[in-house]
């Protein structure tokens, strides 16, 4: 089974996962994925076992979650991108995500990325995200 992938809809504003090109399930307008690149990010689980879900942020603009020990695909055209993470909560000013900028590029079309709390503290709320390749990332 393949995985979906992530897009938001110029039109309505929707984030969803589809296979690929077809109807936004809200407004019902017809989208067209970017064939370029793809950005894959893993949401790894952590050491002590706690599984909370983290928020999306692709160059500013919110796609939704990620949910513990899971992997998202998210089609993009060729350009420069700043990806942040944070965990879910209704007050994200108190939650601390570090970014990670990058280029998608002819040469560079698949970019994996590892996200995961930090580690020293127990009860940390500070996200990290990191570069990965292909082997470190989950099986889709």
């Amino acid at each position: 089974m393949s995985k979906l992938l992530r897009f938001k809809c110029p039109n309505c504003g929707k984030v969803q996962d589809v296979q690929g090109d077809g109807p936004c399930w809200k407004c019902h307008t017809m989208v067209t994925l970017p064939p370029d690149g793809v950005i894959q990010i893993y949401r790894m689980s952590s050491c002590g076992g706690i599984g909370r879900s983290m928020e999306i942020f692709l160059n500013g603009i919110r796609l939704g979650i990620l949910k513990y020990d899971d992997t998202i695909r998210i089609p993009v055209p060729y350009g420069h991108y700043s990806v942040l993470m944070k965990f879910l909560d209704h007050k994200l000013s108190k939650y601390k995500g570090v970014g990670l900028e990058f280029d998608v590029t002819p040469y560079n079309r698949i970019v994996y990325l590892k996200a995961a709390r930090v580690i020293p503290g127990y009860g940390t709320n500070t996200t990290i995200l990191e570069p990965a390749t292909a082997e470190e990332m989950r099986p889709l």
